[in-house]
């Protein structure tokens, strides 16, 4: 069972070492990072791993095509995913909706 969860969030003025946060109840573990660039979530997935992490998770605000380089970087064996959304949702974001 996932007891470890991290999570990275991608914004211009996101630094790191500042932006980051702890959630923990007995049972469970999410520590949340905030970067700015790719460059800076591939050390942040692998602070993450380091720290435990079982799977890692980046936000929506990182494409598609980012979010695939990540993960070849990092070539780990943890699994890390990334949030997407639907065609009429990316719609709302665009503000095309």
């Amino acid at each position: 069972m996932i007891s470890r969860y991290g999570f990275i969030i991608k914004s211009p003025d996101y630094q790191k070492d500042q932006h980051q946060s702890l959630i923990e109840s007995p049972l469970f573990r999410s520590e949340i990072l905030g970067v700015s660039t790719d460059e800076e979530a591939i050390d942040a997935a692998r602070q993450l791993i380091a720290n435990g992490a079982q799977v890692v998770e980046l936000c929506g605000g990182f494409a598609q095509e980012s979010a695939e380089k990540i993960i070849a970087k990092l070539d780990s064996d943890i699994p890390i995913g990334f949030v997407a959304f639907s065609e009429c949702e990316m719609k709302k974001l665009d503000g095309q909706a």
